[in-house]
């Protein structure tokens, strides 16, 4: 039996840490596992907010539930626990794209893992603190009451209405005394209707869970605990984006409809008959159609009202505490002056493979894909790690190859962008973990365009 040991983890440069005193951080607890093996890319919360609970089975590895608890609607989300990683450039110990997760215990400090070679990730800073880990949907949102519930095989709410299912886009999610506005900005107040704290997921988020799924598809040689893998082709999660309740890559996969009346390709949340091929871990504890059913409003980059530069949000912004509006403040969007006091900094004009070249381009290549820097300071220092962070390619980092899906990249700089994530219904090969469109801005609504929502403690 592992020893598990008490240990708290030291921020960088004297950044504070949220970590409980005294946190168990150890074989048990908050271990985001091995990749390859059973388990690996959830774990056990250390410590719940109130109103969440444990369900049968979280504490257990072997089970369906292990990692995943329940909010007091009835919402399931999986904690996905901080970890540090090492990207692969062929000369820091690891082939060019291979990448090695450790469990936030590995190392004792983030320093020590800087001069080791591993980055901790950008989704574990919030507020200015370096974060446990994270709460995020198993499922996308449906309608429960009012509130905005992760829910199994429910109508995923969208932006806008989506054929003859009248209730399922955002205007209804009124819980919490929330008016949410049939907009993409009106995800903020979307998941707010579960409670203050919630918030849309960030494309930090969902960048560590794409992360998290390459490096086990990495890391597995079969399909014991990583149902999605294979030894040849595309070996990445599936989903519905074949626009008839399919994967593209996958012919087995079949999604029970929504019942929309109009859109036949559009699944319920969760109904994969072969549910672990659509989870980010090929488990069935896993977070469920990240690749399709609905893009996922994803904050975290934006372009300014009056400057054509992208901008990105800074370790210091804190999440629950973004607004929807465009007046300044802690607004997600606005002019250069207002996004620069809301905690962004700036990206560039291009960066990377964001060429606002307005063509396609898509996820992967025989070169390098990623940064594999570990300076996560303010500044041009820090934007390398911080672009990682977002799921952002290196300018040679795209082409398209198996291990990243040939998901699509769509890097459009219209001003008040919103960036969507994951892909929809319809959008085939180039749905998936990676996908991103930064072609779409904050009051566009659509039907095949929802949110994700997302917990920090």
């Amino acid at each position: 039996m592992s020893k598990l040991v008490i240990r708290t983890i030291e921020g960088k440069d004297g950044l504070p840490v949220a970590f409980p005193t005294g946190i168990l951080l150890g074989a048990a607890t908050n271990n985001i596992g091995v990749p390859g093996g059973q388990g690996f890319g959830v774990g056990i919360c250390p410590a719940l907010p109130a109103g969440m609970t444990q369900m049968a089975g979280t504490t257990d590895p072997a089970a369906d539930n292990y990692g995943n608890y329940t909010f007091s609607d009835g919402s399931v989300m999986a904690w996905i626990p901080a970890f540090f990683y090492k990207y692969g450039t062929g000369a820091n110990g690891f082939a060019v794209n291979v990448v090695d997760i450790k469990p936030a215990a590995y190392f004792t400090s983030v320093a020590g893992a800087n001069s080791a070679g591993y980055a901790l990730h950008r989704a574990f800073y919030d507020a200015g603190l370096v974060q446990t880990g994270f709460f995020i949907d198993k499922y996308l949102p449906s309608l429960n009451g009012a509130i905005a519930s992760s829910l199994k095989n429910g109508a995923a709410l969208s932006s806008a209405v989506r054929g003859s299912l009248a209730s399922a886009h955002f205007s209804h999610c009124t819980g919490n005394s929330q008016t949410p506005a049939d907009a993409y900005y009106g995800a903020v107040a979307v998941a707010k209707s579960r409670g203050n704290n919630f918030f849309p997921a960030s494309m930090f988020q969902r960048a560590a869970l794409a992360l998290l799924a390459l490096a086990h598809g990495q890391a597995s040689t079969s399909t014991a605990w990583c149902a999605w893998w294979v030894a040849s082709g595309v070996s990445a999660p599936r989903g519905c984006n074949n626009n008839a309740l399919g994967d593209y890559n996958d012919a087995a996969i079949l999604y029970t409809t929504d019942g929309n009346g109009t859109y036949a390709g559009c699944g319920q949340t969760g109904s994969a008959n072969y549910f672990s091929r659509t989870t980010h871990n090929g488990q069935a504890c896993g977070v469920a159609d990240l690749n399709g059913l609905l893009w996922e409003i994803s904050p975290g980059l934006t372009v300014a009202s009056d400057v054509a530069k992208f901008y990105i949000l800074k370790t210091t912004a804190q999440m629950k505490a973004m607004t929807s509006g465009t007046g300044g403040g802690v607004d997600l969007w606005g002019t250069e002056a207002q996004l620069l006091a809301a905690g962004y900094e700036e990206l560039g004009a291009t960066y990377g493979a964001l060429a606002a070249s307005s063509s396609a381009k898509l996820f992967g290549a025989a070169a390098q894909v990623f940064g594999e820097s570990v300076v996560s300071t303010p500044g041009a220092t820090g934007l390398v790690w911080q672009a990682t962070g977002a799921g952002i390619p290196l300018v040679g980092g795209v082409g398209g190859t198996n291990p990243f899906g040939n998901d699509g990249l769509w890097d459009y700089r219209p001003s008040s962008v919103c960036p969507i994530a994951g892909g929809s219904w319809a959008n085939a090969a180039s749905a998936g973990v990676w996908a991103l469109i930064l072609s779409n801005v904050r009051d566009d609504s659509s039907n095949y365009v929802g949110c994700r929502a997302a917990l920090y403690l």
